[in-house]
């Protein structure tokens, strides 16, 4: 096993700079977007070119890796997505912005398509499970660190954008390094929504709730933080919590999903994320509230999409996990196309609160319709329910699934 991650650790580190500069740059553009006072209309298109860029990056990524190679392909998608984070530095202009997180989010998509298909190439039928383990703790801790760097400066200067860039320059480095050989970037077949449908209701209504809020969480979070009057490294400490929750409180959880009925750890989970979002629109500026509230809710939201994602995968056969998986992740994708827009217009309806409201808003319709369907399917017997895995909403990252009977 041992092995098997030193010959990814080279892929494991470009990653991690990767996911650094993302969550650097996502929450200095919340945060700048609310410390200007940018109106919520332009805040909504401001907050859709990410998730909008990284779902046409998930549908179109992998044409384009296939035509210049992994290697090439990786080359580029960095040095795009370092001109992206440059170009923030540059200007204010709302529409620009856009653009440059579009072309940012597909970026990401890509480099991502390309380092899940490296692990997924060096990792064997007995590895495939420590190999995700380790890119998904590294994927969160980097994400968390790069939110974390908000405090290192004044966010309306341009020294945050300029850190992104050299953190994305940085991430071709040790993928150039390495001696590996580059893998084989093949297409998934994904599952329609009539076909997701005949599988599992509960999962398509879940990845799409989970996409929906999660990301309204993630993009507007620090936008709303920052109207209720935290400084930006009360800001970046909020932000970092609330990731950091999401990947501690992973293990446990899933631990209980593989022990109790797979919906009713769902839904708890569902319950929990709700009342998490209500608490933290009624506590008001109180920061070390936030911190707590931010942690469990981070730690209940971001274990819903993989809770999902297995009780979709323990009606199906092996063979079917990569491409129901691969369903399920437009779900998520469409969810989080939608969230982020549609949170700031609450936002700017009802203020900074509203936000959570209508993240708990989300979760109630989803924990009713998932009660409803408790009601009309059996649960499975207890010997028939697969083992958690903590997947993630990337777009290449299906075959690594230790349940999975295929590889990439």
């Amino acid at each position: 096993m041992l092995r098997s991650l030193a010959a990814v650790a080279a892929v494991l580190f470009g990653i991690a700079f990767v996911s650094a500069s993302t969550g650097l740059v996502s929450t200095t553009v919340g945060i700048r977007m609310g410390l200007d006072s940018v109106p919520t209309t332009l805040v909504s298109i401001v907050l859709t070119g990410y998730p909008l860029g990284f779902l046409v990056g998930c549908l179109y990524g992998r044409q384009l890796i296939g035509a210049i190679g992994p290697v090439r392909a990786f080359a580029a998608f960095g040095g795009l997505a370092t001109t992206t984070a440059l170009g923030l530095a540059l200007t204010d202009d709302p529409y620009i912005w856009t653009v440059l997180r579009a072309a940012g989010g597909f970026c990401a998509a890509g480099l991502y398509t390309v380092t899940e298909s490296w692990l997924n190439a060096r990792a064997t039928m007995a590895t495939r499970g420590a190999v995700l383990a380790a890119y998904m703790i590294t994927d969160k801790i980097a994400y968390a660190g790069g939110q974390a760097l908000v405090a290192s400066a004044d966010p309306m200067s341009p020294v945050l954008f300029m850190i992104a860039g050299i953190l994305f320059a940085l991430c071709l480095v040790p993928v150039a390094m390495t001696r590996s050989a580059a893998p084989v970037v093949s297409s998934t077949t994904r599952y329609g929504l009539m076909r997701l449908i005949r599988v599992s209701p509960v999962g398509i209504v879940a990845t799409i709730a989970c996409g929906a809020a999660n990301s309204a969480v993630s993009m507007a979070g620090p936008t709303y933080a920052s109207a209720i009057g935290l400084d930006p490294a009360q800001i970046a400490l909020f932000m970092t919590l609330l990731f950091l929750g999401g990947l501690t409180l992973q293990w446990p959880i899933g631990w209980a999903s593989d022990h109790f009925d797979r919906r009713t750890v769902l839904l708890f989970a569902m319950i929990a994320t709700m009342a998490a979002a209500i608490a933290m629109a009624l506590v008001g500026r109180s920061a070390e509230a936030l911190y707590v509230l931010g942690f469990i809710f981070g730690g209940a939201a971001f274990v819903i999409y993989p809770l999902a994602v297995g009780h979709a995968n323990d009606y199906i056969e092996p063979d079917q996990v990569v491409g129901v998986s691969a369903g399920l992740l437009m779900c998520w994708a469409i969810g989080a196309v939608i969230g982020p827009p549609v949170g700031s217009q609450i936002m700017g309806l009802v203020g900074p609160y509203g936000l959570y409201v209508f993240v708990a808003a989300i979760y109630a319709v989803a924990a009713v319709f998932t009660l409803y369907r408790m009601q009309v399917r059996p649960s499975l017997p207890m010997n028939r329910q697969g083992p958690f895995v903590p997947v993630p909403t990337t777009p290449a990252a299906e075959p690594l699934n230790p349940r999975s009977s295929i590889t990439d």
